[in-house]
């Protein structure tokens, strides 16, 4: 190398299909959640859009990428808490009885869309209650042999008349902060406040006309503290891997950090740079806040301070969080590791985040597999763990989970290791709104999954349509005009790339793939898609590769408006390559919306006359061959009246 030139660049980018896919990194095994319907009614839309359709699409091409028996997509109700419990009161129902109604319309509307679960059951399911109760206890065991559990006594809202304290949705007052009436215990829906419930005013019992009174009671909380280095260099190595919001809500939660009155800043000024690495910033109630990059810095910065005579406070309030309650309808905390503990039950939210786990196990048994397989998946560095959720979740799915699966290994300071359960992946979205409004059943713009399917809307249309709208960046809107345009996009253009070359084919060449070889650009823009497509499948962003796939799905009316293959006037030489590359186009964008619209993928299969088997990453890029017999055409996405956007209102 002459002096001063520049090292040689070795990497060359790939030029056919086979090479990318090569060149992608796979995962050995995958499971893939989606959040966690409560058991309390039908599914509306936003369960579809926000985790649903998006966990679907995601486990369809995971099967088409590493082979079904890889995958794992896992689901089912929430059963536990008081949400159902309160539901199941207001129905005059016992909890069993509404939940397993409630259970199997959901089943039915997951099946009505396609969404192809390998388990859809719920946390007190006869086939999975006996696994999760024991599976809960072990690791509420370990959190506690590790020293995670924190007792604390805190006063709880208490029925005399019921006998049995009251869980938040079973208190109503007025918010002490915008004055809702309808506030529950510790927060308000209206303003979104949390606070002590003891600041709640005119406290209701719903279950009884008594009023409640506080009480005191025990109750274990997690310490996420004591893991927040490990939590936070987890958190770090996500910066660029995972959506802007989940990285800058979790980021601006775990802090490692104090604050001191600001009169101390001149002081602090003077010593700043004999503290550790840090960044300093102005906090509310006239405070400077250090947050450090770990506890040992935070420590000895402290210390610093302190011989400086600027007192300080630790930022830790994020890291401790209660994880029992007094209800009775949960999984029960192990009674021997402390008395005072017993009658208590898990909380709702880390009962919900054990509980893939658990439904792993059944899916393994339920299809002959050993429950004890899910290490496999769940326990593997070279596997992977997707959850699809709320963005309104991801305290729960990021920093709560994260600090349970980091507290209940050996050594909990340590990131997991081979045998260790693997953090996991997180892919959130934003909520889904309705002809611009939060969806709401008073004001009329609510609405479930099968009333939609109820206007003569087809699964795949609002499949498709889901996918589009931009929830993982964004609040987003399903407005019924645009989903007109997108239908009559599917039923026009689409279909047209679609039907034409099988007319053709059946018309003109006898129902054959004629010989030819490819022209244009199909080969190059197959390349390129095929590139944008593994990686954006492999985040979860689909409306911008729809826009691209749509595109090269154009590139087939224009070799029709360019050779014209249906039109025996044109060059036969010309028609036959067109016919030809028209097919390999087909088939690559038969494979690439397989997992969006899979009703209508097979029905376009089954017109290619081609078996399940295509449908997989390895046939990306391989065409039709010539001489292969095409079938006739099929009813693809269907047509489109004028009237559907004003049936809908």
């Amino acid at each position: 190398m002459q002096p001063g030139s520049k090292p040689e660049n070795k990497f060359s980018p790939p030029t056919d299909v086979k090479s990318v896919l090569s060149m992608f990194k796979k995962p050995k095994k995958v499971v893939v959640t989606a959040g966690m319907p409560y058991a309390n009614g039908p599914l509306h839309l936003g369960h579809l859009a926000g985790a649903h359709v998006p966990a679907d699409i995601y486990a369809r091409w995971m099967r088409m990428l590493i082979g079904a028996e890889n995958v794992l997509f896992v689901n089912g109700n929430d059963d536990h808490g008081s949400t159902s419990e309160v539901a199941a009161v207001q129905a005059g129902k016992t909890i069993r009885e509404f939940i397993d109604t409630i259970h199997e319309k959901q089943k039915e509307t997951l099946q009505k869309y396609s969404v192809q679960t390998d388990v859809f059951t719920g946390t007190s399911r006869p086939e999975t209650y006996p696994l999760h109760e024991q599976y809960s206890q072990d690791f509420l065991r370990r959190l506690f042999e590790n020293g995670m559990l924190e007792k604390r006594i805190t006063k709880q809202w208490y029925d005399s008349k019921m006998n049995r304290f009251l869980q938040d949705r079973f208190v109503r007052g007025t918010c002490p902060n915008c004055g809702n009436t309808e506030a529950y215990s510790d927060e308000c829906d209206a303003c979104g406040t949390q606070f002590d419930p003891s600041t709640l005013q005119d406290p209701r019992s719903q279950l009884s006309d008594a009023k409640p009174e506080l009480k005191d009671t025990a109750h274990w909380w997690l310490d996420m503290w004591k893991v927040a280095d490990p939590l936070k260099a987890w958190i770090d190595t996500k910066q660029k891997a995972w959506r802007s919001a989940v990285v800058q809500e979790v980021s601006n939660t775990v802090l490692i950090g104090c604050r001191f009155e600001n009169q101390f800043e001149a002081k602090y000024k003077e010593i700043k740079e004999t503290l550790p690495k840090h960044k300093s910033r102005y906090v509310a109630g006239k405070k400077v806040e250090c947050l450090f990059d770990s506890k040992a810095d935070l420590a000895q910065a402290q210390n610093t301070l302190e011989a400086a005579g600027i007192p300080s406070v630790v930022t830790d309030k994020w890291g401790y969080r209660p994880i029992t309650r007094d209800v009775s309808w949960g999984i029960p905390v192990p009674a021997e590791l402390d008395p005072e503990m017993k009658g208590k039950t898990l909380y709702v939210w880390p009962d919900s985040l054990i509980a893939p786990i658990v439904f792993t196990q059944v899916a393994l048994t339920q299809s002959g597999r050993k429950a004890e397989q899910y290490k496999e998946f769940w326990c593997d560095p070279e596997a992977t763990v997707v959850q699809f959720l709320g963005q309104d979740n991801v305290f729960f799915y990021v920093i709560m989970q994260g600090s349970m699966w980091l507290g209940h290994k050996q050594n909990p300071q340590q990131l997991p290791q081979k045998g260790d359960l693997q953090m996991t992946e997180i892919l959130s979205c934003y909520h889904l709104m309705v002809n611009g409004e939060k969806m709401s059943k008073s004001k009329g713009n609510f609405y479930t999954g099968d009333q939609l399917l109820e206007m003569g809307y087809s699964p795949d249309q609002v499949r498709y349509f889901l996918a589009l709208l931009s929830l993982p960046v964004k609040a987003s809107n399903f407005d019924f005009e645009h989903f007109a345009e997108r239908n009559k996009f599917l039923a026009g253009p689409m279909n047209a790339a679609i039907e034409k070359p099988i007319s053709a084919c059946n018309s003109k060449f006898n129902g054959k793939v004629p010989e030819g070889k490819l022209i244009g650009k199909a080969e190059a823009e197959t390349v390129k898609i095929v590139q944008m497509y593994l990686r954006s499948m492999q985040k979860g962003d689909y409306a911008i590769l729809l826009g691209q796939i749509e595109n090269y799905a154009r590139q087939i009316n224009s070799l029709f408006t360019q050779y014209k293959p249906h039109d025996d006037r044109a060059p036969e030489a010309e028609r036959k390559d067109a016919l030809f590359t028209c097919f390999y186009v087909l088939k690559n964008l038969m494979i690439m919306l397989a997992p969006f619209v899979p009703d209508t993928v097979n029905e376009l299969r089954k017109s290619l006359n081609l078996p399940e088997s295509v449908l997989r990453a390895e046939e990306l890029g391989t065409g039709i061959p010539a001489g292969h017999a095409i079938g006739p055409k099929g009813v693809y996405f269907p047509a489109v009246k004028d009237d559907n956007a004003v049936d809908a209102e």
